[in-house]
């Protein structure tokens, strides 16, 4: 099999292939799916620059922690960009919303803002996130569901077609060389630095999915929390559908 080649540390003759690519303009909001994406030192270019921040600089989010506080139905609000480079927010009711926008601060509260990020990223741990479909599939048969968990409910970057449940944990540490096959074209490399400890995000409801407490108490019980992997860029490069991905 391919993913055991990976899993024995060696570089696989038979690279695995790209078959996901999001991107999430505001953080804790929906994002969309590309064919291709630009990455940077801060990972997908364009992905969570932008967040709603309270007057005491604390983080819109779907959770609460010292740094991020909780604004409900987040997930229920779409983000892109327009062609200017700027992102519109458009609301359940159709309303959209932008930058500057007064309707911001009516709609998530008193002195809310939405800001470009500056020097600390709006990130939680790491620049580019990836997961396999294995273990997609993996956790749906742990929830006991025919299918694999939607991977919306996961919010990565990056999505590999694998055929060994969780083989990306065996990456930690490594490097994997992604695209790159074209003539003359530089491959993205990425540094795996550990896996992803999911939160209650994972269980909230969002368009086109209803709540599920079960995912958070699964994961927990039988994975320690985490599903994918939390990767830092050390070679930008673009990346797209059907690239392939090589752990070295």
């Amino acid at each position: 099999m391919v993913a055991a080649r990976f899993a024995q540390g060696r570089e696989s003759a038979v690279p695995l292939t790209v078959v996901g690519l999001n991107r999430f303009p505001v953080k804790s909001m929906l994002g969309q799916e590309h064919d291709r994406l630009e990455f940077d030192a801060r990972g997908a270019v364009g992905d969570r620059r932008w967040a709603l921040r309270h007057a005491d600089g604390k983080l819109g989010s779907g959770k609460n922690t010292p740094r991020f506080r909780r604004i409900p139905g987040l997930l229920e609000h779409q983000a892109a960009y327009d062609a200017d480079g700027l992102p519109v927010v458009t609301a359940p009711d159709g309303t959209e919303l932008r930058p500057g926008d007064p309707l911001i601060p009516e709609r998530f509260g008193e002195g809310v803002e939405l800001v470009h990020e500056g020097e600390e990223g709006h990130k939680d741990a790491s620049a580019v996130s990836l997961v396999g479909t294995a273990s997609l599939r993996a956790l749906g048969d742990l929830l006991g569901d025919a299918d694999p968990v939607d991977v919306r409910r996961l919010r990565k970057n990056i999505v590999v077609e694998t055929d060994e449940p969780w083989i990306e944990e065996s990456w930690v540490g490594r490097e994997l060389v992604l695209g790159g096959s074209g003539e003359g074209a530089a491959p993205l490399r990425l540094h795996v630095v550990k896996r992803v400890t999911r939160c209650v995000m994972v269980t909230q409801a969002q368009t086109g999915l209803p709540a599920d407490n079960r995912i958070l108490k699964t994961l927990t019980a039988a994975r320690g929390m985490c599903i994918g992997i939390h990767t830092e860029v050390v070679a930008p490069a673009p990346l797209a559908l059907g690239d392939t991905v090589v752990a070295r």
